[in-house]
């Protein structure tokens, strides 16, 4: 008798086995999907990505190796005898590998022809000021998706003295190959005094 009592107990330990492992493959899946659900952030945005590293490398001034480009350009100027002209290769190279990453090729040409770069770095090394980005939001323009607007949250130390909170607003025009232009608006007095050293 105790060989069949045994044949009868292999069952109900099988199917107590077989629940067993359904619940804890349920129990893994439902874990999978409360985790994944809860750890997605909103989806990233290679657009504002892109923007806000360029605002950070524009707006941390003065820039040390952008400083340097710039010296190095009037040396070679000086050693060429000449005032204007094309820039050193080594220049392009500079500003290629430091705006190039950020803009479409038609807006980084024109970033480079209408003179906008460095232009808060060495105006900060002129003026002795220095200026450190604290905070950036932007916002993608409901109307026309291609247009992002900003706003930057920066720490003007002028002479090593009195800190001053400012804020720079603008607007980056994007293409799928990066910004195609960018603005600074809002507050005239901050950027005179960031460009011209008011």
């Amino acid at each position: 008798m105790s060989h069949n009592s045994s044949w009868n107990r292999i069952p109900f330990v099988t199917k107590r086995i077989s629940r067993g492992k359904i619940g804890v493959a349920i129990s893994f899946v439902l874990m999978c999907l409360i985790l994944g659900g809860c750890s997605q952030d909103e989806p990233h945005d290679k657009n504002k990505e892109l923007i806000q590293a360029y605002l950070e490398y524009d707006l941390n001034t003065p820039n040390k190796g952008a400083i340097k480009a710039q010296n190095d350009l009037w040396k070679w100027f000086e050693e060429q005898k000449q005032e204007s002209g094309p820039l050193s290769k080594e220049y392009n190279a500079y500003l290629k590998d430091n705006y190039g990453p950020y803009f479409s090729e038609s807006g980084y040409d024109q970033l480079v022809s209408r003179g906008q770069t460095l232009v808060f770095h060495l105006a900060a090394d002129k003026y002795d000021y220095q200026t450190t980005v604290s905070k950036i939001d932007i916002e993608q323009s409901k109307d026309t998706p291609t247009n992002y607007y900003f706003t930057v949250n920066i720490d003007y130390i002028k002479n090593g003295k009195d800190k001053i909170n400012a804020e720079i607003t603008g607007i980056a025009i994007l293409r799928p190959d990066g910004i195609e232009q960018i603005t600074y608006l809002g507050d005239k007095k901050m950027l005179r005094m960031l460009i011209m050293g008011e």
